[in-house]
């Protein structure tokens, strides 16, 4: 594990001259003010207060840290590699309670100012031999309904923050792969996870196992689906709407099950690949390879479907799985994203407000007064130009500016 000095709460700073995403809209040729690790104020250029530092922000912008709203962090290294790329907060759906906890070092998950913040699900509710007990840690799985609360209560006394269902009954269209809890079961975890306050999320992959989750009162879909009718049904997205769901379309992930390999595309941009490892390019080499390339028309087109109707759109990347990378690939996520239909703005959005909000994180995802400085500061404009967001400058957490290339370097260094 690679241990580098915490950076504390960070200094007082200006960023003058610089255009804002706030998180929700564009504010032109604007001034933001940073005081002990927190957004003090935002205005008009020139006129914020003197005597302290000013960063020159002409002709670039200047974003809420980036949320990976679906994550699975093994490691400290991990976290620290969302923050060389922008990302100030993952969200790991996955993991055991153990590992999370110990990487929380703060109240309420806020990790040091040397790596990415940790939100954490915890173990993810599953079957006997069903997806999520083959990564190598012991899994609690259930077995029948009635085991619902009891083993949401256990999740909590762990430091679980969310919960995680992986619903996969009935199989991938007639290839039932592995076990998986039945429909009662995900019916009742969610009603438990809703007596103690937390907010359920589901993974499936097909768009039964979609409305199911919707039928039984999920917060959200932890993806979309790969298997199912070629059109999306118009009542996924009315139904989504009515039951306020969120969904994080994960298309990254889901073009790695499609064999079309994008992390490829994350390899080749050099902006990106100057901080990739050897075994994070190993990774983003390799794909899933489940489904077919055509099977990724679906999630496509439900993205755009769900889109245009305004059911909230979060970019999660479900890093660890093969074709990803920690960090990097919430910048192919955002791509992806924008092929997908949604414009620039509103892909900026999904990875800093949207998330928050959704995840309740009311602290951060935008740039306004009294929220965290998490900050991540791009040349050029990507409200316009989504591929800016690689054209990374700076990156605060808590107001505390983390040298990317002075880590890469110790890092590098240190296991290669």
């Amino acid at each position: 594990m690679i241990l580098l000095p915490a950076l504390g709460r960070g200094q007082d700073f200006i960023v003058d001259h610089v255009r804002v995403f706030d998180g929700a809209r564009t504010i032109e040729h604007a001034s933001v003010l940073v005081r002990a690790g927190k957004i003090v104020a935002v205005g008009p250029a020139g006129r914020l207060a003197s005597g302290i530092p000013v960063i020159d922000g002409s002709g670039r912008t200047l974003l809420p840290g980036l949320i990976d709203a679906h994550t699975h962090i093994q490691s400290r290294l991990d976290l620290q590699k969302s923050l060389v790329f922008g990302v100030t907060t993952d969200i790991s759906l996955h993991m055991p309670p153990q590992s999370a906890n110990e990487l929380k070092s703060g109240p309420h998950g806020a990790t040091t100012g040397d790596h990415a913040d940790l939100r954490s699900a915890g173990y993810a509710a599953t079957a006997p031999g069903g997806d999520g007990t083959g990564y190598g840690f012991s899994v609690p799985t259930l077995t029948n309904s009635s085991q619902a609360q009891d083993w949401v209560d256990d999740r909590i006394a762990e430091g679980s923050e969310f919960i995680k269902i992986m619903y996969e009954s009935g199989g991938e269209y007639g290839r039932i792969t592995r076990p998986s809890i039945d429909k009662p079961t995900l019916v009742a975890i969610v009603a438990a996870a809703h007596r103690r306050g937390k907010l359920p999320s589901a993974h499936m992959h097909t768009d039964k196992q979609a409305f199911d989750a919707i039928d039984a009162g999920a917060d959200g879909l932890a993806h979309l689906y790969l298997y199912g009718n070629d059109e999306v049904d118009p009542q996924f997205s009315q139904r989504l709407l009515a039951h306020h769901m969120f969904v994080i379309p994960t298309l990254t992930v889901l073009r790695s099950a499609c064999g079309l390999s994008p992390g490829q595309a994350i390899i080749d941009d050099s902006r990106l690949r100057k901080y990739l490892f050897p075994e994070d390019v190993t990774l983003l080499q390799r794909n899933i390879a489940r489904a077919s390339p055509s099977d990724c028309a679906r999630p496509r087109s439900a993205t755009a479907a769900l889109d245009s109707r305004g059911v909230p759109i979060l970019a999660g990347s479900d890093q660890h799985n093969a074709g990803t990378a920690a960090g990097a690939s919430i910048h192919g996520e955002l791509a992806l994203l924008v092929e997908a239909g949604l414009t620039p703005l509103q892909a900026l959005q999904a990875a800093t407000s949207v998330p928050a909000k959704a995840f309740r994180l009311m602290d951060r995802g935008r740039i306004a007064p009294g929220l965290r400085a998490d900050l991540l500061l791009v040349q050029g404009n990507p409200t316009v130009d989504i591929y800016a967001t690689r054209n990374i400058v700076a990156v605060w957490k808590d107001g505390a500016e983390f040298d990317r290339d002075a880590w890469f370097n110790q890092v590098n260094t240190e296991i290669h």
